[in-house]
This record gives C-alpha cells, sequence and structure tokens, in this order.
C-alpha cells in the first residue's frame, strides 16, 4: 500500500531469512517521490486537506479537516469525508475560535494496514485512525506527558514519521521536552495504543549531548535517504550559533550516527517546508527544505531551498548540496522581502523523463501587477536530471497561466501547500495547489495535470472549494496545509 512500508518488510524478511540486507544496487530503484497516503486502503492515493477556520455547527472559526479519496478516476468528490470536533469520536468540542487543526503526516501507527492522519493544534496532537471508510472520526489523542527522559511532553513542531526499525509500522518523530529544553526529541515507536495513545517503545535523545547540536524549531526530517529501506533522521540545528546537522539512521536497534551535512547559510536560518525525492535518480531519496532568513538588516533577501543529495552512509559527501533561491541563474522571478520561497516543497516525476522535479511554493509572490496581485502565489518548477537539480527549463505557474482557473489576487497565497500524488494511478501525477486565501479566505484547490515531455501545465487544470466536498460555506482557509 504505502512504498516505506513495502521496502521496510522487503528489508526485514531478508533479515528473517539469513539474507544481507537488500541495497539499492540489489533492489528496485527508489520511487521518485516518498510515499503518499491511502486512508482506505484501496490502493490509490487520497489527499487530506486542513480548513483550521471553517465553521462548524454554527462555531466560527473552529475549522475542520476533510479527505477526498483517490479512484481510477481520480479524487472522489462526492465521497469526501468532513471530519472536525463535533464528529462523533474526535476528542474535543467544536468551539468558536478553536482553529482545530492542521494535517501534518501521515503513517500506520497502529499497523492495521491503514494509513492514519496525525492532526496538530496547539499543543495538542491527534491521530484520525484509518480504516476501510477511510477517516471516520475514530481518533486518539496522545498523552502530553511530563517532560521526563520517559514520558516526553510532546511539542507542535519537528514532526515526522516514517519506518525507523523496520517492524513494518510506521513510527512518530517529534519535537519534545524530555529532561532538557530545546534539545530533545522523541521516537514514538508503533503501534499505537488506540485507547491510550502510548506507544510501543519511546526514546528520548538528547541531541546536545549525544550530537553535540541544539535542535532548530522545525529541524526533524524523517526520511529514507540512505536507501536500505529504513527511515532515517535528518537533524538540523546549530552550534556555538553556526549551522550544525547530523544523519540519524534507522535500525532495528534503534537511530545510530550517518555521515553528510546538511546545506545550509552560513548565518542563522529558519526552516520552511520539505519534501523527499529521488532527483537525481541514483535510487536514493533526496531531502529538500525551505530555508527563510529573518534579518536585522530588512534589505537582505535570503529565502532559498537546500538541496540535499542521499547516499548509503546519510547525505551524500561526494554529490554536495547546494542552495537555490530567485537570485540563482535561470530560477523564474526575483528575490524578495517575504515572498516565502520554498515554504512549501514536493518532488515528484512531472515530465515522465524518469527523473523527480522539485516544487517550490511562494504563497507570498507578488505578480508584475504590485497593487492588483500583491501576495497572490506563485509555483516553481525545478527540474531533476542525472547530475541532480538544474535549473534549465525551470517554469513558475500562477493563477494567471493559460489555464488555470480565477486570476491571480490581492493575498490569494496560491501555492499555500503543494501535494503530488497519482490518485488514479495512472502513471501521470497530479499536482494539487491550496490557495487559502483565495474569495476572501475561503479558500481553494487547484488539480493542475502533468505530461511526457512537456511537464506540469495549466491545460486541463480544475478547482474545488470546500462546498465542493460536502464542508461548510465561509472563511475557512481550506488548501492552507496538505497530508499525502
Amino acid at each position: 500500500m504505502r512504498t516505506r512500508t513495502l521496502l521496510a518488510t522487503a528489508a526485514c524478511t531478508a533479515a528473517v531469512l539469513g539474507l544481507t540486507t537488500l541495497t539499492p544496487a540489489t533492489a528496485a530503484p527508489a520511487p521518485s517521490k516518498a510515499s503518499t497516503a491511502d486512508f482506505n486502503g484501496d490502493g490509490y492515493p487520497d489527499l487530506a486537506i486542513g480548513a483550521h477556520t471553517a465553521t462548524v455547527n454554527g462555531a466560527k472559526r473552529a475549522g475542520a479537516v476533510t479527505i477526498a479519496y483517490g479512484s481510477a478516476t481520480g479524487l472522489k468528490y462526492d465521497t469526501a469525508t468532513v471530519i472536525s470536533q463535533a464528529t462523533p469520536g474526535v476528542p474535543g468540542d467544536a468551539v468558536a475560535e478553536g482553529k482545530w487543526r492542521e494535517v501534518s503526516a501521515h503513517g500506520d501507527f497502529d499497523g492495521d494496514g491503514y494509513d492514519d492522519l496525525y492532526v496538530q493544534w496547539v499543543s495538542k496532537n491527534t491521530i484520525l485512525w484509518g480504516s476501510k471508510n477511510g477517516i471516520t472520526g475514530a481518533s486518539t489523542t496522545l498523552p502530553e506527558g511530563t517532560s521526563t527522559s520517559t514520558d516526553p511532553g510532546l511539542l507542535g513542531a519537528g514532526l515526522g514519521a516514517g519506518d525507523i526499525n523496520g517492524d513494518g509500522t510506521d513510527d512518530i518523530v517529534i519535537r519534545a521536552h524530555g529532561g532538557r529544553l530545546g534539545y530533545t526529541f522523541a521516537v514514538l515507536s508503533g503501534p499505537i495504543d488506540r485507547t491510550t495513545g502510548r506507544a510501543a517503545s519511546t526514546v528520548v535523545r538528547d541531541i546536545w549531548k549525544e550530537d553535540g547540536i541544539g535542535l532548530r524549531g522545525d529541524g526533524l526530517f524523517v526520511g529514507d535517504i540512505t536507501g536500505d529501506g529504513l527511515a532515517d533522521v535528518t537533524v538540523v540545528g546549530h552550534r556555538d550559533y553556526k549551522p550544525a546537522s547530523t544523519v540519524l539512521k534507522g535500525s532495528r536497534t534503534g537511530l545510530v550516527k550517518g555521515s553528510g551535512t546538511f546545506k545550509e547559510y552560513a548565518d542563522y536560518s529558519n526552516l520552511y517546508g520539505s519534501a523527499f525525492g529521488d532527483l537525481n535518480g541514483d535510487g536514493y531519496l533526496d531531502l529538500a527544505v525551505g530555508l527563510g532568513y529573518s534579518p536585522f538588516n530588512t534589505e537582505v533577501v535570503r529565502d532559498a531551498v537546500s538541496v540535499n543529495y542521499g547516499g548509503p552512509k546519510g547525505l551524500n559527501t561526494t554529490t554536495p548540496g547546494l542552495l537555490l533561491s530567485q537570485s540563482s541563474a535561470g530560477v523564474p522571478g526575483v528575490s524578495e522581502i517575504g515572498d516565502r520561497w520554498g515554504s512549501v516543497l514536493d518532488i515528484t516525476d512531472t515530465d515522465g523523463d524518469g527523473f523527480a522535479d522539485l516544487l517550490i511554493g511562494a504563497s507570498y509572490e507578488t505578480g508584475d501587477d504590485a497593487a492588483t496581485t500583491a501576495h497572490a502565489g506563485a509555483l516553481t518548477v525545478l527540474r531533476g536530471g542525472k547530475t541532480g537539480i538544474t535549473t534549465t527549463g525551470a517554469k513558475t505557474l500562477t493563477q494567471n497561466t493559460v489555464g488555470i482557473p480565477s486570476a491571480s489576487e490581492n493575498d490569494d497565497h496560491f501555492g499555500s501547500a503543494i501535494a503530488a500524488i497519482d490518485s488514479d494511478k495512472n502513471g501521470k501525477p497530479e499536482v494539487y495547489v491550496g490557495g487559502n486565501g483565495e474569495d476572501g479566505y475561503t479558500g481553494r484547490v487547484w488539480n493542475l495535470t502533468t505530461a511526457p515531455g512537456t511537464g506540469l501545465t495549466g491545460t486541463g487544470a480544475t478547482s474545488f472549494g470546500l462546498t465542493t466536498l460536502g464542508g461548510p460555506a465561509g472563511a475557512s482557509n481550506f488548501g492552507y496545509r496538505f497530508a499525502g
């Protein structure tokens, strides 16, 4: 069902038979994109969409989550599910200004064969359980913890999911209070108990003590960059006021140190969105992360995307990472303060050449007419190739691109979320783009098509809103976050 689990299962089977664990040299090549979600187990990828200011039973800005299910004809809007805290089984109550949010991750956290949806809001962490009927409201809130080394206090940042120990069940990696404020994260190993919310086992890692790194806010990235079928954790933080990073490889006995350095600015930067995918076709997943700089000198523009190539021991040391921005040769647009270029990312093969491409959202990008398109938003595509990312053939799409419904307007925030999935399994992924500011923050999602040789295009594009899926009308910020 999920690429991540299938690879882990293959590796586990080899271990049971006494064989050497599969390596990319003997196993099938890694997919061009990391795993997608299948909440109802029918084999078609699904998409969860947040609407954190949706009105629920008259309570304004209470928040809701929607799930559209894949099928042989693509996402099915008429079978979509709208879940809120008014849904039976969901903890809490739908209250005004509750802003129940955010769709944050997915994975099979209880080992039943169905993907589950991880939702965060404030300091709450809830799992909505998948089933043959999809996401129904059956859910469990994880304990907040007592901020000790054995019972960490879970935070709402630095979240990732993947099968780290190869048991076929996804694990949760999350920033936590565990005895040293700001310097620990927790690995909650699945299966998660659906009654108590407790993990099968919990390990708190003091990365300052063990790795000499102070963790930056969202600096935990979970994905199999070593190609062994087990998820790894790339940690990005600081040491002596300078950027520092480490790769912690998944193993049957937990995390072990890998090699390689995350490519970053020489000065302090914020971390935006991230994505895993095989950009150079070598069989290893690569890691792209958006970086946003907040300088004292506001004339300095430093939004960029850090591209880091995977390898058998961690981040590739022979193919160094690189930084790309709108100031890089061949990249469309101009670096400007507040564009949020790289705030969301995804990776998929848009043009069918066998190499994954990098999709970059800039939800605050302003168009040619600053008076009418301030913060209208844009989506940039950088092509992958044998040597990795190239700016040759780069393109940018907006709501003013031919074929894309509607038009770029002030505060549309087109590009606030991106998800590339092949919902109909026809071999050509669709790219879903959120614009949470569309129509006075009602929000909207666009479905952009891809084609061999052409890549991402506005031709044949469609769009839908929360009401299309059976949800309420009004300012819901629909399309602000995706998980899928």
